[in-house]
């Protein structure tokens, strides 16, 4: 006697399958049959009957051949010229069964055939494949293919090769010969490329139209307009030169070049070009907690080499806020050693070598935000005379130079972490006195750039002075000040003394909240006011400061203060210390500006020093 489980298993398994399975396997029957065929795809000469009902209602592409009068719809016959059978056949075989299996051998093709055949279910597929199969060794192949076919995810993702290994694939991949011209055309444009020399682009494309000399060399002329030849140093400029007189039909246009024509005629440099350094404003000698000096210094530290440089000087201030926007840095607001704030901004120009002043803030600030985004700069509360804290915040356009103010913070704010995401800006903790009195912030204050709109969220401590860096499209929280269980009192900062130094990190995802599934090693001390700054996949971690208020009897500060440079990189199980440390400060320091920024390498900065003849141009001439 069978058990209920059986009756209803049987019950189940007599159910009647849905419609379209009877669909489909009657479709894969008929083509296996080749029953009730009424059209014929014919491909290098092998024929392939199938049903043209199924074909026109996947696509658009055979839906308007079928319904329109073309020779197709009368004859039952479709032409697909340049097509590989083995390729149509993988294509039909999807049609009637819905599987493909992709392999590295036909992908390329079969991502054409799905783009020209507008089968987008098998486009996506394919593109996916091609993106999980990506390697130096194929980028050019789906550069070219992305740019062709307007598939920007793996457009974007084979430029970033392409940029990377650019001066390898012109020497030596064939596919390179073999680019299309307006795709090498795409590639020689960009700024992205990781060249240390135009040298390097001229001589891409030098080999590119040699290759074809016959058909190519008209084209000569146009390509090299996109060459930045006065990029090209003067022992460069000898071997182009010797090169070039062996060709009659060229003829190339010199000019003396000072710094500023040498700007405008290159039209930017190559990101192979520059060192992403890491800038420090306001570096100073100290002795204890006081100035020793007014000598304060712009330090530059190059991670690559771990090596400190100077920019030139700027003003004696501190407290001062930096960023940079390429290969200009930008410094505003701070203390003079007067103890009067700056209201002022300033541009370094590193191809100029100096400092230029630009319209001032409307209000002087120091300890403040300062954040560039969609190439304007925003300065957002921190505090001015008499410890006065601000809520108010202006943006600078780089482009009509000019300051415009923005709507007010939802609190006045000082002291706090801040970061870009995503056309966004984060103030992370921060300290106020909004309610009479000093004490730490507990919110993240989001400001919206393109809705021009304040928002507020919650976390679960107070802190401030600490450090943030956007990256993996989220934000790192490093160290600073936060709330311990052990409480203290302070007359004038109430809730000073329950604030601890922390060596804890913590990730703010877009929406600011915390995300506890990202974890951060502890920083190897207790440490806030630090330098945080990101380079490449890395998050470094200048100097900084420990500061115990009023914990001793006597009612004083006991302050430590460090000149150690750490960094780490996500994925890492603890934080790295440098060998150098901050220069022109034994005690160490806190509170200074810190920002990376594009520095060019030193054959470059050596064209900008002085007017010389430069090449600009070269002509082809019609015999």
């Amino acid at each position: 006697m069978n058990s209920q489980f059986d009756m209803d298993r049987n019950a189940m398994q007599d159910e009647p399958k849905p419609l379209d399975h009877y669909i489909r396997e009657g479709l894969k029957q008929l083509q296996q049959d080749q029953l009730l065929c009424d059209t014929t795809i014919v491909a290098g000469g092998e024929r392939f009957p199938c049903h043209r009902m199924l074909l026109a209602a996947i696509n658009p592409y055979f839906r308007a051949m079928f319904s329109n009068s073309f020779r197709e719809s009368q004859d039952g016959e479709v032409l697909l010229q340049d097509m590989d059978p083995s390729i149509v056949q993988t294509v039909l075989n999807y049609y009637y069964t819905e599987e493909i299996v992709l392999v590295p051998e036909m992908a390329q093709d079969l991502f054409v055939a799905a783009s020209r055949l507008q089968i987008l279910p098998l486009l996506e597929s394919c593109s996916r494949f091609l993106l999980e199969h990506l390697c130096p060794e194929n980028c050019l192949r789906l550069y070219e293919l992305g740019y062709a076919h307007s598939d920007l995810s793996l457009f974007q993702e084979a430029k970033t090769l392409v940029n990377l290994h650019f001066k390898r694939l012109s020497q030596e991949d064939k596919t390179f010969l073999n680019l299309t011209p307006s795709t090498l055309v795409s590639i020689i444009s960009l700024d992205s490329l990781a060249v240390s020399s135009e040298l390097v682009v001229y001589r891409a494309v030098w080999n590119w139209v040699m290759a074809q000399s016959t058909s190519r060399f008209p084209l000569l002329g146009q390509l090299l307009a996109y060459i930045r030849l006065p990029l090209l140093t003067q022992e460069e400029l000898r071997d182009v030169q010797a090169e070039l007189m062996c060709y009659r039909d060229l003829r190339p246009r010199w000019k003396r070049l000072n710094r500023q024509e040498r700007i405008q005629q290159c039209q930017g440099l190559r990101q192979g070009m520059y060192s992403t350094c890491i800038v420090c404003v306001d570096l100073f000698t100290m002795e204890g907690p006081e100035l020793k000096t007014k000598d304060f210094q712009v330090g530059c530290y190059d991670p690559q080499t771990e090596t400190w440089g100077k920019l030139p000087l700027l003003k004696c201030l501190y407290c001062a806020r930096c960023v940079a926007v390429g290969d200009k840095l930008y410094v505003t607001g701070g203390v003079h050693t007067d103890d009067s704030y700056s209201d002022s901004l300033h541009e370094f120009s590193t191809l100029r070598g100096r400092w230029t002043q630009l319209p001032s803030m409307s209000v002087a600030r120091a300890s403040h935000g300062f954040l560039a985004c969609n190439q304007k700069l925003f300065a957002m509360g921190g505090w001015s005379k008499y410890e006065d804290y601000l809520n108010t915040a202006e943006s600078f356009d780089l482009m009509v130079k000019s300051w415009s103010r923005l709507p007010k913070m939802p609190f006045a704010l000082s002291h706090f972490a801040s970061a870009v995401l995503k056309n966004k800006i984060y103030l992370i903790g921060g300290v106020t006195d909004s309610v009479g009195s000093w004490y730490a912030s507990r919110k993240v204050l989001i400001y919206d750039v393109l809705t021009n709109l304040w928002n507020q969220m919650f976390l679960d401590n107070e802190c401030y002075w600490s450090g943030a860096v956007a990256m993996n499209n989220g934000i790192y929280v490093i160290g600073g000040y936060f709330r311990s269980r052990v409480r203290h009192h302070n007359e004038r900062w109430p809730d000073a003394g329950s604030l601890r130094c922390t060596r804890k990190c913590f990730f703010l995802k877009e929406n600011g909240r915390i995300d506890r599934n990202v974890v951060i090693p502890k920083l190897p001390i207790e440490l806030a006011g630090a330098g945080v700054v990101r380079w490449k996949h890395r998050i470094y971690v200048l100097g900084g400061e420990n500061t115990y208020l009023y914990n001793n009897l006597e009612g004083e500060n006991d302050e430590e203060y460090y000149n150690t440079v750490y960094y780490w990189e996500p994925g890492a199980p603890k934080w790295t210390r440098c060998p150098e440390r901050l220069p022109f400060t034994s005690w160490g320091l806190s509170g200074f500006g810190c920002t990376t920024m594009k520095i060019p390498k030193k054959p470059i900065l050596e064209l900008f020093r002085k007017t010389s003849v430069a090449l600009t141009a070269i002509e082809v001439v019609s015999p």
